[in-house]
Parts: structure tokens; C-alpha cells; sequence
């Protein structure tokens, strides 16, 4: 029995101290640890492109040469999209946007700014862990139709 009780502590105290909690790092160091890979873009309400019709599921009509492009961000403030396995065209350069990042003191919000597009662009953070990016914006077409751009990363 008391091999038991033994076994059951040091089971529990290598569990405790070997498993790294998403609260154990920063929202910052969480953003920066590591790239972060496309696995799902939504829009809503439906999109209609006029040579397939009306859509929610964006990351279904994406090639693969754009699913697999890396978005890191530095803790330094600077990020880059980069080209993953595979490039829509083998002439593209490797990094395709750099600039910098910023958040809201609370995390809820980023903002990228980008250096070769002169453009900043915000997102609300709806999840940060350490497997999980999840962020949106609001995009207009052209009749000033409002759609929520919900976009999942995962860690490469």
C-alpha cells in the first residue's frame, strides 16, 4: 500500500512538473513561439464568387500553395508571412509580407503593419494557446456589404 501511495505522488509530481500550461507563458511568448500554419477560413455570411457560387468555407477554395504559407510573429514587434512547401509561383520571393505587430494591452487585438504594402490591418484575437491562433476582421465588398473573416492557425 504504501508503494502504491509512493508511486501515485511521484506520478503526480513528474505530471506537474513537466507539463509546460498555456498560462505558464505570456499571450506574447505564445504568439512567438513558433510559425503559425492556415487550417481554417471562414466567412459570414456566405461570399459569392461568380465563377462558384456562394461560400462560407474560404480555406476550401484555397490552393495548396497558399494553405501552407507561414505567419511568424518576433517578440521584437516584427512578423513575415512567408512562403511554405509549396509557392503558387516558384519566382515568388520567399517572404512575400514583413512590417510589424502590435496588440491591445489585453491581447484582444493585433494590428500588422505592413512594409511593402504600406497597410495596417487589425484583427480581434478570439483564441491564443499555444497549438491555436484564432483571429477575425471585418471585410467590405464592393457595395460596402459587411463580412466577418475568421481565420485558424495552428502551429507548424
Amino acid at each position: 500500500m504504501k508503494k502504491l501511495i509512493l508511486l501515485l505522488i511521484i506520478v503526480n509530481l513528474i505530471s506537474l512538473f513537466s507539463c509546460k500550461k498555456d498560462e505558464d507563458m505570456s499571450q506574447t511568448q505564445l504568439l512567438c513561439n513558433g510559425p503559425w500554419i492556415l487550417s481554417a477560413s471562414v466567412i459570414n455570411p456566405a461570399f459569392f464568387f461568380e465563377d462558384i457560387g456562394a461560400i462560407t468555407d474560404y480555406y476550401a477554395i484555397l490552393p495548396t500553395c497558399l494553405r501552407d504559407d507561414l505567419w511568424i510573429f518576433y517578440e521584437n514587434g516584427d512578423y513575415s508571412l512567408e512562403e511554405g512547401a509549396t509557392k503558387c509561383d516558384p519566382g515568388d520571393p520567399k517572404i512575400f509580407d514583413r512590417g510589424t505587430w502590435a496588440s491591445s494591452l489585453d491581447f484582444t487585438t493585433i494590428s500588422l503593419t505592413s512594409a511593402i504594402y504600406f497597410s495596417t490591418t487589425e484583427y480581434d484575437i478570439l483564441e491564443l494557446t499555444e497549438q491555436t491562433l484564432k483571429i477575425e476582421r471585418i471585410i467590405y465588398d464592393t457595395l460596402n456589404n459587411s463580412y466577418t473573416y475568421t481565420q485558424t492557425f495552428n502551429h507548424q
